[in-house]
């Protein structure tokens, strides 16, 4: 993990010191074990002074050591799981704080950049940690929760959040258009947002672009740099490419154009939607 310091002295103390006592320990049982019963084996007649206690003796001792083996593979494969269910819990933390973020959000018509710039950056702070803790944690059914929970928090909450954000009430709070500019720019990006060649799916993206891009809007407001962690944002919850893990299991496809219309008009950096080298 990002934030986790490797323990050079742990790590030596516990795995090299017992990996190293484990073969010791299984290496002499075994040998003495096989010495007995070889010597059992190819013994002659009156000669041979190993007797069937030593026989039993000497299969206790491989027994003994292939019971050192497992205890040491229990060992190992608790400390694994208990790590699992840390990473898993506070993993699960940041879900819920993100899920605290998005409700908070001012939506709608109370849509304003302050806010919504706030809300941006939080929720890239928080993808920043979960994702690493994400990665951190190994593939079994401990993940699998995790990742049923990011699906819940991102279509359940912060997709409706993203579609609610109205460009309309930011032009009205963080511009000086005058109503009546802004309400004939409204109709004709809607009339355009409307036509038959326009996917439903996209038919939002279009008419928050048109409305953008009109000529009266745009000469007197633009929104390219004025939202904070943008590039950021996209990267976490709207790069398909970076998705694919947190979207296993689902035949979901993410297009920043239908999820958050507003953020993509807004003109994230290219890097921020590519596939990651």
């Amino acid at each position: 993990m990002l934030f986790e310091k490797p323990n050079l002295k742990r790590l030596i103390s516990l795995d090299l010191v017992g990996v190293v006592c484990i073969v010791v320990i299984v290496t002499a049982y075994i040998t003495y074990g096989a010495i007995v019963i070889s010597g059992v084996v190819n013994g002659n007649g009156s000669s041979s002074k190993i007797t069937f206690l030593d026989l039993i003796n000497g299969f206790a001792q491989i027994a003994t050591a292939l019971a050192f083996v497992l205890a040491y593979v229990q060992f190992r494969k608790n400390r694994i799981q208990q790590r699992q269910v840390i990473i898993a819990t506070e993993a699960t933390s940041q879900l819920e704080k993100m899920i605290s973020v998005i409700d908070e959000m001012e939506l709608g018509e109370k849509t304003g950049l302050k806010s919504l710039n706030k809300s941006i950056s939080l929720l890239s702070n928080l993808a920043t940690n979960f994702d690493e803790l994400f990665k951190a944690m190994s593939e079994d059914i401990q993940k699998a929760i995790v990742r049923m929970q990011w699906q819940d928090m991102y279509f359940n909450y912060l997709s409706h959040a993203l579609r609610d954000i109205d460009p309309v009430a930011i032009l009205k709070k963080e511009s000086l258009i005058d109503e009546a500019v802004l309400e004939n720019a409204v109709t004709e990006a809607k009339r355009e947002s409307e036509a038959n060649n326009i996917l439903p799916v996209f038919k939002e993206y279009v008419f928050t672009e048109k409305l953008l891009s009109h000529p009266d809007i745009k000469s007197k407001y633009c929104l390219g740099g004025k939202i904070d962690s943008l590039d950021v944002f996209v990267s976490h919850y709207l790069n398909d490419h970076n998705l694919n893990d947190l979207l296993y299991g689902l035949l979901s496809r993410i297009d920043i154009r239908t999820h958050a219309p507003l953020l993509a008009v807004a003109g994230p950096s290219d890097w921020a939607l590519k596939k990651p080298a």
